[in-house]
């Protein structure tokens, strides 16, 4: 189950962060990489979250 948490604010994160920045332009390849980079990153804190949550 962590996993599936985690993909889910993954993906949510990256959907969220995108939407915000793409009106603004300016969507290379390096900003792309930098929210895939944060959704990551949220991914796996909330799988973490959710795995200490499971376990006490």
């Amino acid at each position: 189950m962590p996993v599936i948490v985690g993909a889910i604010a993954a993906l949510l994160t990256f959907i969220v962060i995108g939407s915000l920045l793409a009106p603004l332009g300016a969507m290379g390849p390096v900003e792309i990489a930098v929210i895939a980079v944060v959704a990551l990153a949220a991914g796996i804190a909330a799988g973490i979250w959710e795995a200490r949550r499971r376990r006490s």
